[in-house]
């Protein structure tokens, strides 16, 4: 869902630049700025639309914009929850990898919730 919301704004801000090209003497700041959206809305595309976490019976596989990481269960040593407009949520593992995920994603109370539970941890 998130991904067609970027993809959204990233098509207007497409159109807008489109629209700017039909003007004359439009300053180099303004089509920096519009090239700026285009392009800040497309990483968010492509984050949005590759980034996964998988969870199956032997622990989580993570997939990102670049990478990815498999965990096992026993080697998940923390999870973190930072709390705020965007609750971010981090996994520490035993060979001091870090991966996270915020509350966009869909069911991530009950995903934080299962990390725990299958690893073992204490809610503190």
């Amino acid at each position: 869902m998130l991904a067609a919301l970027m993809a959204a704004a990233g098509l207007l801000w497409v159109m807008v630049l489109v629209y700017l090209l039909s003007f004359e003497g439009v300053p180099l700041k303004t089509f920096l700025a519009v090239i700026f959206f285009v392009v800040f809305f497309g990483v968010s595309v492509m984050y949005y639309a590759r980034t996964r976490i998988v969870v199956d019976a032997g622990g989580i596989t993570y997939r990102g914009m670049v990478r990815t990481k498999r965990f096992s269960f026993k080697e998940i040593r923390k999870v973190d929850v930072l709390p705020g407009p965007v609750t971010v949520y981090a996994i520490r593992d035993t060979g001091g990898g870090l991966v996270h995920f915020t509350s966009f994603f869909t069911h991530h109370q009950r995903l934080a919730a299962l990390l725990v539970e299958r690893a073992g941890l204490r809610p503190v």
